[in-house]
């Protein structure tokens, strides 16, 4: 098997890069694979990494949140879908505050870190 390939692709008018279906079925890369985006602004490069499930790459982050109010679970939400973490689960129980588990999936303990960072308002500790 090759080792390396260069192709010449195309953005289209949403910012979009097809992969083509040869190289999607070789990396096993399916309709809502997310991937790690290492960009290189100096060099103008972008790399793309599939995060596959069930690899050793990456791991799944059980977090404990409180949040007073429907728009704090909104903020969650929103906090970690704008920092492209793959929400798993999310599950509530409400009594006088929502007391929540989220699981997600973060490429590393890094961004791991980032993400406990981002909601250390609605931590349980």
């Amino acid at each position: 098997m090759m080792k390396e390939l260069r192709l010449k692709v195309k953005v289209d008018s949403k910012g979009r890069v097809t992969i083509p279906q040869h190289i999607r079925e070789s990396l096993s890369i399916g309709t809502g694979t997310y991937f790690e985006m290492m960009v290189d602004f100096e060099n103008k490069q972008i790399v793309l990494k599939p995060l596959i499930k069930g690899r050793s790459e990456g791991i799944v982050l059980d977090v404990l949140v409180k949040a007073n109010t429907a728009k704090d679970l909104y903020e969650i939400m929103n906090t970690c879908i704008e920092g492209g973490y793959d929400i798993i689960s999310f599950n509530c129980i409400h009594g006088e505050a929502y007391e929540c588990t989220l699981s997600v999936y973060a490429i590393d303990e890094e961004q791991a870190s980032k993400l406990r960072r981002l909601l250390h308002n609605y931590l349980r500790i």
